[in-house]
This record gives structure tokens, sequence and C-alpha cells, in this order.
């Protein structure tokens, strides 16, 4: 079976095994517990090799004061 198959979706060997330390730069919801790269990693300056891997298995996600994603947001102050 080829290798492709035995791996899990948003997983990568770099980010797991040689710099967990980039694993910070994962935001996670706090309502609906989707998981993006955080807006911090595109600047000018940063790792470029943990921009790319961090951009290659995750989506941008920017989250606002709560820890809540634009979508869980929007939809928390259409209940309000």
């Amino acid at each position: 079976m080829s290798h492709s198959k035995h791996t899990k979706r948003d997983y990568s060997i770099y980010i797991e095994k040689w710099n967990k330390s980039a694993k910070k730069y994962i935001n996670t919801c706090a309502i609906c517990g989707h998981k993006g790269y955080s807006p911090i990693v595109e600047k000018e300056g940063f790792c470029q090799v943990t921009f790319i891997e961090l951009s290659k298995t995750l989506r941008k996600l920017e989250l606002d004061e709560y820890g809540r994603c634009t979508y869980c947001a929007r939809v928390q102050g259409e209940l309000e």
C-alpha cells in the first residue's frame, strides 16, 4: 500500500516529529474545533519551512479575542 493511505488528514511528519514547537502556530476554534494556521506565520521574516509545512496541511484561521473563528463569531452574533 502507498504511504498516503496511512497518513491522516492535517498530519505533517515535519510538525509532529521534527519540529514540535511549530504546533503553537496552529489555531483551534473554541466553539467548533476547526483547526488552521495562525496568520502570524505569513509575516516577513518567519521561518519559511514552517510556513510551507503548515500551509500544506491547514488553511489560515483567524481567531477573535474569545478564541472563535469568524464563522462561529458571526453565528453567535446573530443569536444575541
